[in-house]
């Protein structure tokens, strides 16, 4: 049997106040089940799914979009969940990467146009083919 935690154990886990926990879990975003005496008891996979609403937090998502792709993770199965949460981790990779490369570009700005315009070839190639995989997938 998988570890369980009240609200105030997973309040103090996830640093997450015990009412933000409770509205989550009016939400939906959270589930809980009811003892005997009418405590809310929070399943251990909590602590991640609480991981993901601060990582979508972070990425400015609001809370009805944070709902929609939690709706969509819980009608997939588990080895679909690892897949999906993996392709967000690519697309942030792809997203910090894409703000590197705009850096690299003013950085860039002084230098000869022909390697510039052969960088971005290349550049614009490798992107081709990360977003034909992308679309495969989807």
């Amino acid at each position: 049997m998988s570890k369980s935690y009240r609200i105030g154990e997973l309040s103090k886990l996830t640093r997450v106040s015990k009412r933000t926990i409770d509205f989550y879990t009016q939400l939906g975003l959270l589930k809980s089940e009811r003892t005997d005496s009418n405590r809310r008891l929070y399943p251990e996979e909590t602590l991640e799914r609480m991981k993901i609403i601060e990582m979508y937090k972070k990425e400015k998502l609001s809370l009805v979009e944070i709902q929609t792709r939690f709706k969509v993770l819980d009608e997939m199965d588990v080895s679909k969940i690892e897949v999906a949460q993996k392709l967000h981790h690519i697309s942030e990779q792809l997203r910090r990467l894409e703000d590197s490369l705009l850096e690299c570009k003013l950085l860039l700005s002084g230098f000869d146009k022909s390697h510039l315009k052969n960088l971005t070839a290349q550049i614009t190639v490798q992107f081709a083919s990360v977003a034909q995989i992308m679309n495969e997938i989807s």
